[in-house]
């Protein structure tokens, strides 16, 4: 699923071809398999850090988001059902120190 993203990621919105369009639907067939058994993807971004799904990487110092919220999102973590099969790998803000 991560190298499906990422090649999707790093095709241009106006690719077409026919390697793109494979890749995408690829991509939506395994989302279903996926789905149809219950694994969801963590919620990251703009959520509070929570260490039950996610794993800090990185702190970025900045006053656009309270302290302790997810800022951006390295790798996706997914759940099956409720129980936690990856953690979301991601960067958490801390607060800008004035001096």
């Amino acid at each position: 699923m991560d190298n499906l993203e990422r090649a999707l990621t790093h095709a241009s919105e106006e690719d077409n071809s026919a390697v793109v369009e494979g890749i995408r639907m690829t991509h939506c067939i395994l989302l279903g398999a996926l789905k149809k058994f219950g694994v969801t993807v963590v919620e990251a971004i703009s959520v509070p850090f929570d260490p039950a799904f996610h794993q800090a990487m990185t702190q970025v110092p900045t006053d656009q988001h309270p302290p302790n919220t997810v800022v951006e999102e390295f790798q996706k973590g997914y759940l099956l059902k409720e129980r936690l099969l990856r953690p979301a790998m991601v960067a958490v803000s801390t607060a800008l120190k004035t001096d």
